[in-house]
């Protein structure tokens, strides 16, 4: 064989060899990968390897479209809860911010192993959903909120509609799960109920339904009517915040008017 040949049989076998997949490898393709293996796998177990493994291409070429984990994390975020805020029904704007919470705690539901990134880091930061913050503050307005009430406002939405949520999908310790479950169980069910009368007396109601007092996860045990209840309880606040916000308003103006203006 001619040295020349040799040669280039050489470079040819020490070279990646491009494939289909390397080809059609994009952003979007990466992060629905992503999606999918966080899905399967859980949060703390993704890894660049594995998701360019199921790509079919070498871990080097994802960076060329995506800097880092954090980055691929925030964008299977951003492809889980995308259209979270579409498609909200007519009506008052308590209306309008109950299906938004609804809507994201659904959307949430179908991908729980992303709800420790949702509820303890700021991954979603980097890829929100600009539709959903937008009807969000347009609902705040139509409350009547302005200024740093609104900014006030805003801050409770979002803790409420993320903070539920991800505290219910919250997941049993993956080392000794059995044990944790059953030390759990006897913790709930030897309360002292003469030292903690309260909560003996409710121990049995809240045993296992209740944040704090459980061991199983809202994906195997919905917290349906908390839910509901929270958000009643986020709404009613609201209305209530905005109504006494307009009232101090309303009574400052009178007190700077001049005297005898009607």
């Amino acid at each position: 064989m001619p040295k020349s040949r040799a040669k280039a049989s050489r470079t040819q076998r020490g070279r990646p060899r491009a494939n289909s997949a390397q080809h059609t490898l994009g952003r979007e393709r990466i992060l629905q990968a992503t999606l999918e293996l966080i899905d399967e796998k859980g949060l703390a177990a993704f890894g660049i390897r594995d998701l360019a493994s199921r790509l079919g291409v070498f871990p080097a070429a994802i960076y060329w479209h995506v800097p880092n984990r954090d980055a691929l994390v925030a964008g299977a975020i951003g492809i889980a809860l995308a259209g979270v805020g579409e498609g909200l029904p007519a009506g008052n704007w308590q209306l309008r911010l109950g299906a938004l919470m609804r809507q994201f705690r659904a959307a949430l539901r179908r991908h729980p192993a992303l709800a420790p990134a949702v509820a303890s880091q700021l991954a979603y930061n980097a890829a929100f959903d600009a539709t959903l913050l937008n009807e969000v503050v347009a609902a705040l307005e139509d409350a009547g909120f302005e200024g740093d009430a609104l900014v006030d406002a805003f801050n409770v939405v979002i803790g409420a509609m993320c903070g539920f949520a991800t505290l219910e999908l919250s997941t049993a310790p993956v080392e000794a799960a059995g044990d944790w479950e059953a030390a759990c169980c006897e913790q709930v069910d030897t309360i002292d109920a003469q030292r903690y009368p309260a909560l003996g007396r409710n121990a049995h109601a809240l045993r296992n339904r209740a944040f704090l007092l459980r061991w199983s996860s809202g994906e195997e045990r919905p917290l349906d009517s908390g839910f509901d209840a929270w958000i009643d309880v986020v709404l009613s606040g609201l209305e209530a915040r905005s109504q006494a916000l307009r009232s101090t308003q309303s009574k400052r103006k009178k007190l700077a008017s001049p005297r005898g203006a009607g």
